[in-house]
């Protein structure tokens, strides 16, 4: 843990503000958080967006589509909880500079941090409408973000943009301070510089299949095969006809990698644009009540490749991971069941599916991404329509999410 203890809310937001500039030079989008001890003020660590890590040549390339800031900080959390004899996530507030995405929000939520944050995102950002009233979420959430999030204080100012009331929870560290108009001003700014390019970047991240050799007509022996068998052991051994038609052989490996897994509620299978199934994971919340199955995969996916393809520009020789693996937009993610449309981590989910396609995605119908069964809890699927309807204009107009159910449901 650091040693720095924040005396105001000014220099917090000029911590995630020197957080994001160090995002922006790495090419990722410059959004920065701190974690912050409520009762002291002690700052107990800080990140910035991971999204895009460059290559040993330079070349920017997806790391990991959900290394959001507020995400990252919640998994450090969990991974250092006990070591580190953290204080409970009710005492603790995360300072973001830009207002959360649906997948951070979800995440902060489950945990059940304090938030506070600087700027505002009306494109992605949960208070995209800038009213606090949340109908970005679920309305079972709603309250509970009006109790845990806050939106700091700043001026005066000219224009009188920069000039805003606290609004937010009683338990937001440093509610009663004011960030200063430049503060605000940079922590949206530095943001809209990077977003557009970042974007582009993480979208168009991967060949189109035309252009690629079938990853499953390698070698068992081949670096690629091995890398993504050694997180799933049947990566590249089964395979459907066309990837958006997801059949009984999904369902069954889902089914059986639920029933083999302990304290878990779904599975996810990803399906590459030449049927392979390469990932099938469970939930793993023994690690954390936001390990989620769908964030497993899309962890597993986008980081495995990453490392691949570094290894790649590394050494002369090796098999070219862009001629094998491609977007995930071209593929297929598949649950087991539908998630739930009242659970915090179902906004986490679908977030993070958003951050994973980062744009529009290739061949609408069948959708890329399906499930067999409905939720698990008893809601109807236009429940779950709804709460996909109502999340911020990034998601309904820029990705477009849409889920539907695997059409071939009759398996022996």
């Amino acid at each position: 843990m650091s040693s720095l203890i924040l005396k105001n809310v000014n220099d917090a937001a000029a911590i995630v503000l020197e957080q994001a500039t160090a995002a922006a030079n790495q090419t990722t989008f410059a959004v920065g958080g701190v974690m912050v001890n409520n009762l002291t003020g002690e700052i107990i660590f800080a990140i910035h967006n991971n999204v895009i890590i460059p290559l040993s040549d330079n070349t920017s390339f997806t790391f990991d589509p959900t290394a959001h800031g507020e995400r990252q900080l919640v998994y450090w959390y969990y991974e250092n909880k006990e070591a580190l004899n953290l204080p409970d996530p009710s005492h603790i507030t995360v300072i973001t500079s830009l207002d959360p995405c649906a997948m951070c929000t979800g995440a902060l939520l489950t945990a059940g941090f304090n938030v506070g944050v600087v700027a505002i995102d009306t494109y992605a950002g949960i208070n995209c409408a800038q009213n606090f009233k949340f109908e970005t979420l679920p309305l079972n959430l709603r309250l509970k973000a009006q109790e845990t999030f806050g939106y700091y204080a700043s001026g005066p100012s000219y224009p009188k943009t920069l000039t805003r009331k606290y609004v937010g929870g009683l338990n937001v560290a440093f509610k009663d301070g004011i960030v200063s108009p430049a503060n605000l001003k940079d922590c949206g700014s530095i943001f809209n510089q990077s977003v557009d390019t970042v974007r582009a970047t993480s979208n168009s991240s991967g060949l189109q299949p035309s252009q690629m050799q079938d990853p499953a007509q390698l070698p068992g022996t081949s670096p690629i095969i091995s890398a993504y068998q050694n997180i799933y052991s049947k990566a590249f051994t089964v395979k459907v006809k066309n990837s958006r038609l997801p059949d009984c052989q999904i369902l069954n490996e889902l089914q059986t990698t639920l029933d083999s897994a302990s304290n878990a509620n779904n599975a996810v299978a990803f399906i590459d644009p030449f049927g392979n199934l390469v990932l099938c994971l469970a939930d793993t919340f023994d690690e954390s009540p936001v390990h989620t199955a769908f964030m497993n995969v899309t962890q597993a996916y986008a980081k495995t490749r990453w490392e691949l393809m570094d290894q790649y520009v590394a050494e002369a020789g090796a098999d070219n991971p862009q001629l094998y693996l491609t977007h995930p937009k071209y593929g297929s993610f598949v649950f087991l069941y539908a998630p739930d449309p009242h659970d915090s981590n179902t906004i986490m989910t679908l977030g993070g599916y958003g951050s994973t396609m980062e744009g529009s995605i290739p061949n609408m119908f069948p959708s890329n991404l399906q499930f067999y069964y409905p939720p698990r809890d008893g809601s109807n699927i236009s429940e779950l329509v709804s709460v996909v309807n109502n999340m911020p204009p990034f998601y309904t107009s820029n990705v477009n999410i849409s889920m539907m159910q695997v059409l071939s449901m009759i398996c022996n």
